[in-house]
């Protein structure tokens, strides 16, 4: 084997090992950026009506955050501060049956993300 082989599988080598190590670190940076965002929506949501529809629909906020995008979790945050019917909202988070969410500019989202939460349990 020549000299010239030899180099050219070293170089190879690192320049793969370059590109692996550029892979990782972005990969990992993208995995805390998006752990640290789902955080910041988990107390957004903490303090807003939605926290306590979604128990009432028996989800958990982890699944919720786990379950839906991030970009649907926004538009869930925003409708729901925006939200003009907040004394209906408050008389149905009261009640200890299960509410009618018909209302709800979210109340749909909230019906499909628990039967999702139920199929994941089935899982």
């Amino acid at each position: 084997m020549s000299y010239t082989y030899i180099i050219t599988f070293v170089l190879i080598s690192l320049i793969i090992l370059v590109v692996a190590i550029v892979l990782f670190t972005a990969i990992t940076g993208d995995f805390r950026k998006g752990l640290r965002l789902r955080e910041e929506l988990a107390q957004r949501v903490r303090y807003l009506r939605l926290d306590k529809m979604l128990s009432k629909r028996n989800i958990k906020r982890e699944d919720y955050l786990h379950l839906e995008s991030i970009s649907n979790i926004e538009t869930q945050i925003r409708t729901c501060e925006s939200c003009t019917l907040t004394e209906q909202c408050d008389q149905v988070l009261k009640e200890s049956s299960p509410a009618d969410l018909s209302f709800c500019p979210i109340g749909e989202d909230l019906e499909l993300i628990a039967k999702r939460v139920i199929s994941n349990l089935k899982e």
